[in-house]
C-alpha cells in the first residue's frame, strides 16, 4: 500500500540547536543494547549530523562501527526522516551488514547486488511505489536502506545517481586513499546530504592518503592537494603533528580497544626466527645465481628495473615460505626425497622442505594438547593450499577463508568454527581476505606465517580474535626466516606504524617514521636482497638447519623466540626490532659497489657457467593439468628470465607502455580463445622481440576492455556484464580449465584509476579500439557465454575427446535458417564445441577434429588453401593501415531485430578477404547428413558460419530470458497463493474465535 502524502513528504534535517545527546541506554530490536562507548560514538555521529559536518568514524577494528552506524540511521529515522539511506561496502562484508541490520532494526533493507538481471528485478519491484496506472511515484521509496558494493557503484551507478540520499555510509573508506580512483568519481556523482566514512586504518602510508578522505568529506574546506601537502606533507615538527590533529579532531573519532574496554584480555606477540632448511638454501641460492648478472649491475641498472628487483624479492619470499611455491620445485623435491629416503613417507618431504612448516609441525600439537584454537594467516593463497594439505595429512579439522570463498559459505565456516562444542582446531585465512566483519573470538592463538609489508594488515588480522568479547589472553606467533631478506623487511615494515601513531595517537615521531615510505626505492630493494645473501647461502650452515629440525618446540620457544607484551597499542608500543644476525667474519658492507662480485667469489660461483648451468629451477614449460597446484605459471614473476619486468599489478610496461604489435597480437588471440585463457593466448602470440608473460597478456587484455568500456555507447546492459567479467572480486565461475590469476580487487581498482592512454601510447591503436569497441566487447561476451553457460557441465567430456554428438547438448534453434542446406543440429553442436576447443574462426581445426562432424562432411582443408590464407593474413603493422580493416559480425544484443546480415568477417587485427555471400533462409534438416556420392560438401563462407554462431548464442540468451521470466512468474504466483491462503486462514481463525464467544 502506498504511504500517505504526509509520510512521503520531505522532512528537512533539524537545526543544530535541537541536538540532545542520548544519556540513557536505549533498547533496540530484540532487546539489543549498545555498550557505553558505542553510545558515545552514536552521540558523536548524531552531533555531526545535526551540525552538518561530514565525519570519519575511525574506531579500531572490533569496536562495532557497523552497529554504531545502524543505530545512527535508526535515530535519524526516529527524527521522522525515513530515508533513503545508502551503505556502500566491500563485497566480502555485505552479508555481515545484512545480518546486523536484521538483528538491530526493522528497516526494509535492499541488498543491491548480483547479476544485472536480478538488479533489474529489484528496480522493477522493490525500489519504488507505483500509482494505479503502474507509473513510478517520484521519491516514494519502498525501502529505507540500500546496501551495495563498490563494484556495483562502478559498473551500474545510473540508478543510484537518480536518488537523493539523506545519508551515505562508506565502509572501509581507506580504499578512497587514491584521489584519482574511479570509485571517488562514482561517489561524487551521487546526491548526498550527509557523508560518513568508516575505516579502522585512516592513515596507512602517507599524509597524502589522508587528504583524499578529507577532500571527499569536505571539498570546500580541503580544496587544494598541493597546499595541504605543503602544510603537512613532511610532518617535520611536533607543531605540524598537533596542527593536523586539531584539524582532524572535529571530524574524526578514533578509539582503540584499550581506550574503551579496560578488561580486554592482553595480547602477547612472540617473534620466532626459523632457519632455512638445506633445500630452501639451495633454491635461495639458485634464485640469486639465475639473476646474478642482473643484480651485479647494481646502481648502473635503470630505475625501470624496479619491477625486476621486486620479482626477485617475490621469488625469495616464496622460497622462505615454502619452496613448493617455486615453479618446478615440488616435483623435483618429492622425487629426490623418494630416491634418498625410500622408507620414509612422502608427506614428510612437504614438512621438511620448509623451516616454517617444520615449526608449525612442532607447535600445533602443543597448542591442541593445551586446548587452544588457532588462526593461521598467510598472504599467499598457495601457501594456504600447502597448509591445507598438511592439516589433512595430520588429521586436524579446519576451516578456510580466502578470496574465493563467498557469501553464505564464508559465514557458515565462521559459525562452524565458533560453536562452543566444535571440533574445528585451525582456521586458515588469507591476510587481506574478508575486510571487517569476520569475528573469530573463539580462537585465542594467531600464527602469522608470512608478514605483510603493511603492518596494518597484520594488526587487522590479529583483531579477528583480539577484540571486544575476547575473554582469553591472545598469543600471536610471528614466523620470520632468520638470516634472510625477510627479517630486514619486517623491521622496515614496522617503521610504517610510526605514521599512524604520530597523527592518530599522542606520541612524537621522527620525520623518517612519519613519512614512512609508501613504496620501496630501487636502493632499498637492493639492500634487502643483499642482507640475506650471506647467512642464507654460505656453506657450512646446514648444521643450523639440522639442529632446528631436531629441536623440540619448547627449546625453540626458549632460544629462538622474542616475546613482546602488547598491553596497549595506543601507548605507542610497536614490535621490538632485533638486529640482523650475520657472520661478521664473512660479511661484506652492503654499500660496497663490488658487493655481488665479492659475494660470487665467496660463494665460489663460476660466472662463465651460470648461463649454461643445470639449474634447480625447471625451464621447461609445465604441462597443462586439471588440478592446479602450488608452482603454476601464473605465480608472480618466474625465476626464469627475471631480467625483464613481468607480472606487475599495473602493466609491467607501465612506464613506457606496450608496443603496437604486442597490443594487436594479444587482442587478436584473446578474441580467438576468449577471456581468461591466458596461457593459450601467450603461446599463440609468440612474442619474439621481448619476452612477455602470462601476467602481461592478462593486463593488456584487461586494459583493452577498460578502454573499450569507456568508449562503449550501446546497450546499457552490456558494460555491467563486462565489469563483472574483468573484476576479480566478482567470482562468476570456477572451472577445471580456468586459468589462474594473481589479479586482486585492489589491483582492479588501481588499474581503473590509471589512464589507459599512457599505456597504449600509439594513437593509431587507440583509434582502432574506439572504432571496434563494440565488436571487441560483444566478441568477449559471446565467447564467455559459450564457455561458461552453453557448455557448462560438458567441458571435461569435451577435453577428453568425446564426440559432440554424444555430449547430450540442448541448444535452442535459431529462427533463421542454417548456413548451408546440409547443416543440421549436430553441426550446430559441433560449431559451438569447436569454438570452445580451438577458438573463434579456427575452422581448419574444426574440419580436422574427429570429435566434430565437419571432418566427415566437408573434409580437412587442403594445405594449399591453408598456405594461401596464411600469406593473406598480414599483421596490421606490415600489411595495411588500420583504417582498411573490415567490419566484423559480432554478437549483438542491442535488440531483438538486430540480427542483420553482413559481409565477410575476420577477427579484429586480421585482414582476410573473402567473397561476400548472403545467407538464404533454408529449412533446417534434422537428420544426420550424408555426404554426396561425388565428394564432400562445400564449407560455407566465413560470414555465414560466424552469423550462425552468433545466432546460436542469441537464441540461447533469449531462451534463458524466457526461463527467467517464467521463474519470476511462478514465484509471483506462489507468493500470491501464499497471501491468499494466509488471508483465508486468518478469516477461518476469526470465525472460530467468534464461534467460541
Amino acid at each position: 500500500m502506498v504511504p500517505s502524502a504526509k509520510e512521503l513528504s520531505f522532512v528537512p534535517r533539524p537545526p543544530p540547536a535541537s541536538f540532545k545527546p542520548i544519556k540513557e541506554t536505549l533498547e533496540y530490536k530484540d532487546g539489543n543494547l549498545l555498550r557505553s562507548y558505542q553510545r558515545e560514538g552514536l552521540n558523536w555521529l548524531l552531533f555531526n549530523w545535526y551540525a552538518r559536518q561530514n565525519c570519519i568514524l575511525a574506531d579500531e577494528m572490533g569496536l562495532g562501527k557497523t552497529v554504531q552506524s545502524i543505530a545512527f540511521l535508526i535515530e535519524i529515522f526516529n527524527a521522522r526522516i525515513r530515508g533513503p539511506f545508502l551503505v556502500i561496502v566491500p563485497l566480502s562484508t555485505i552479508g555481515n551488514w545484512q545480518r546486523e541490520f536484521a538483528t538491530w532494526s526493522d528497516f526494509n533493507v535492499i541488498i543491491y547486488h548480483g547479476s544485472a538481471y536480478s538488479r533489474r528485478l529489484i528496480h522493477e519491484y522493490d525500489l519504488y511505489y507505483r500509482d494505479r496506472q503502474g507509473k513510478i511515484i517520484s521519491d516514494a521509496f519502498k525501502f529505507n536502506v540500500i546496501v551495495t558494493t563498490y563494484e556495483v557503484l562502478l559498473s551500474d551507478d545510473s540508478e543510484l545517481q537518480n536518488i537523493d540520499w539523506r545519508v551515505v555510509i562508506i565502509d572501509e573508506a581507506h580504499r578512497l586513499k587514491n584521489r584519482n580512483c574511479k570509485l571517488l568519481e562514482g561517489l561524487k556523482r551521487l546526491g548526498m546530504e550527509h557523508r560518513v566514512l568508516l575505516t579502522g586504518t585512516p592513515l596507512q602510508n602517507s599524509v597524502e592518503e589522508l587528504f583524499s578522505l578529507l577532500n571527499f568529506l569536505e571539498p570546500h574546506t580541503f580544496p587544494s592537494h598541493v597546499s595541504f601537502l605543503q602544510q603537512f606533507g613532511d610532518l617535520k615538527t611536533e607543531e605540524q603533528v598537533e596542527e593536523l590533529k586539531t584539524i582532524l579532531k572535529p571530524m574524526m573519532l578514533r578509539r582503540l580497544k584499550e581506550d574503551v574496554e579496560k578488561s580486554i584480555a592482553p595480547k602477547e606477540e612472540t617473534i620466532i626466527e626459523v632457519e632455512l632448511t638445506a633445500i630452501q638454501k639451495q633454491y635461495y641460492r639458485a634464485i640469486l645465481e639465475r639473476n646474478f648478472m642482473f643484480l651485479s649491475r647494481g646502481s648502473s641498472a635503470p630505475t625501470t628495473a624496479i619491477p625486476s628487483l621486486l620479482n626477485v624479492m617475490m621469488e625469495l619470499r616464496k622460497c622462505c615460505n615454502h619452496p613448493f611455491l617455486i615453479k618446478g620445485a615440488e616435483q623435483k623435491i618429492v622425487a629426490d626425497w623418494q630416491t634418498e629416503k625410500p622408507t620414509e613417507p612422502v608427506y614428510r618431504s612437504l614438512i621438511q622442505a620448509s623451516g616454517k612448516l617444520v615449526l608449525i609441525d612442532k607447535l600445533l600439537p602443543k597448542l591442541k594438547e593445551s586446548g587452544h584454537k588457532v588462526l593461521i594467516f598467510s598472504q599467499m593463497v598457495r601457501c594456504l593450499d600447502i597448509l591445507e594439505d598438511y592439516l589433512r595429512i595430520k588429521g586436524y579439522l579446519y576451516e578456510r577463508i580466502d578470496g574465493q570463498v563467498r557469501g553464505t559459505l564464508r559465514q557458515e565456516a565462521i559459525d562452524r568454527f565458533s560453536k562452543p562444542d566444535t571440533d574445528r582446531f585451525v582456521f586458515l585465512l588469507c591476510t587481506r581476505a574478508g575486510g571487517l566483519g569476520i569475528n573469530l573470538t573463539a580462537a585465542d592463538t594467531v600464527i602469522i606465517y608470512d608478514s605483510d609489508w603493511n603492518p596494518q594488515n597484520d594488526i587487522q588480522a590479529q583483531a579477528r580474535c583480539h577484540r571486544i568479547g575476547q575473554n582469553k589472553p591472545v598469543k600471536v606467533y610471528r614466523l620470520i626466516t632468520r638470516n634472510s631478506y625477510e627479517r630486514e623487511m619486517f623491521d622496515r615494515a614496522s617503521l610504517k606504524l610510526g605514521l599512524d601513531k604520530a597523527v592518530l595517537h599522542s606520541v612524537t615521531t621522527s620525520q623518517q617514521q612519519a613519512a614512512g615510505p609508501p613504496q620501496l626505492s630501487k636502493r632499498e630493494i637492493e639492500d634487502l636482497l643483499k642482507k640475506g645473501a650471506y647467512g642464507a647461502l654460505m656453506e657450512g650452515n646446514d648444521d643450523d638447519a639440522n639442529r632446528f629440525c631436531e629441536e623440540d618446540i619448547d627449546q625453540i620457544l626458549e632460544q629462538r623466540a622474542h616475546v613482546v607484551q602488547l598491553e596497549s597499542e595506543g601507548k605507542g608500543s610497536t614490535f621490538s626490532k632485533a638486529s640482523f644476525v650475520t657472520d661478521e667474519s664473512s660479511d661484506i658492507n652492503v654499500d660496497d659497489p663490488d658487493f655481488w662480485q665479492k659475494w660470487a667469489e665467496k660463494a665460489q660461483l663460476n660466472l662463465d657457467d651460470l648461463a649454461n648451468k643445470d639449474n634447480l629451477v625447471l625451464d621447461t614449460p609445465r604441462q597443462r593439468r586439471q588440478v592446479r597446484r602450488y608452482g603454476n605459471d601464473h605465480l608472480e614473476g618466474e625465476i626464469v628470465d627475471m631480467i625483464d619486468p613481468r607480472e606487475d599489478v599495473i602493466p609491467s610496461r607501465g612506464r613506457h607502455g606496450w608496443t603496437k604489435i604486442e597490443l594487436f597480437k594479444t587482442e587478436k588471440w584473446t578474441l580467438i580463445f576468449g577471456w581468461g585463457q591466458w596461457k593459450d593466448v601467450l603461446e599463440a602470440c609468440d612474442f619474439r622481440k621481448r619476452q612477455l608473460g602470462v601476467g602481461d597478456v592478462e593486463n593488456i587484455s584487461r586494459t583493452i576492455l577498460i578502454y573499450c568500456l569507456a568508449h562503449f555507447k550501446g546497450d546499457e546492459k552490456i558494460p555491467p556484464y563486462i565489469h563483472r567479467l574483468i573484476d576479480p572480486s566478482e567470482v562468476t565461475e570456477v572451472g577445471e580449465d580456468a586459468e589462474g590469476s594473481q589479479f586482486t580487487e585492489d589491483d582492479y581498482l588501481a588499474l581503473l584509476s590509471k589512464n589507459p592512454e599512457t599505456l597504449f601510447q600509439e594513437e593509431a591503436y587507440m583509434k582502432h579500439l574506439r572504432r571496434h569497441a563494440h565488436k571487441i566487447i560483444f566478441r568477449i561476451r559471446q565467447l564467455h557465454i559459450i564457455r561458461w553457460q552453453m557448455l557448462v557441465g560438458h567441458k571435461k567430456q569435451i577435453m577428453k575427446g568425446t564426440p559432440a554428438r554424444y555430449l547430450g547438448l540442448h541448444l535452442p534453434r535459431p529462427e533463421e535458417g542454417p548456413p548451408a542446406p546440409w547443416w543440421t543440429n549436430e553441426c550446430d553442436h559441433s560449431l559451438i564445441v569447436g569454438i570452445f576447443k580451438h577458438g573463434y574462426e579456427q575452422f581448419h581445426l574444426f574440419r580436422s577434429d574427429p570429435a566434430l562432424c565437419f571432418k566427415a562432411l566437408v573434409g580437412e582443408e587442403s594445405q594449399t588453401s591453408l598456405r594461401r590464407k596464411k600469406n593473406r593474413c598480414l599483421p596490421l603493422s606490415k600489411g595495411r593501415k588500420e583504417d582498411e580493416e573490415d567490419e566484423e559480425e559480432f554478437l549483438d544484443l542491442s535488440g531483438e531485430d538486430s540480427d542483420g546480415e553482413s559481409g565477410p568477417s575476420t577477427p579484429v587485427g586480421l585482414s582476410v578477404r573473402l567473397p561476400n555471400r548472403k545467407t538464404k533462409n533454408i529449412a533446417t534438416n534434422t537428420q544426420s547428413p550424408t555426404p554426396p556420392r561425388t565428394g564432400m560438401y562445400l564449407w560455407p563462407t566465413l560470414a555465414d558460419v560466424n552469423t550462425r554462431a552468433r545466432r546460436l548464442v542469441n537464441a540461447w540468451i533469449k531462451n534463458q530470458k524466457r526461463e527467467e521470466q517464467k521463474q519470476v512468474h511462478l514465484l509471483k504466483e506462489r507468493v500470491k497463493r501464499e497471501k491468499e491462503a494466509e488471508v483465508s486462514r486468518k478469516k477461518e481463525q476469526k470465525k472460530a474465535e467468534l464461534a467460541q464467544k
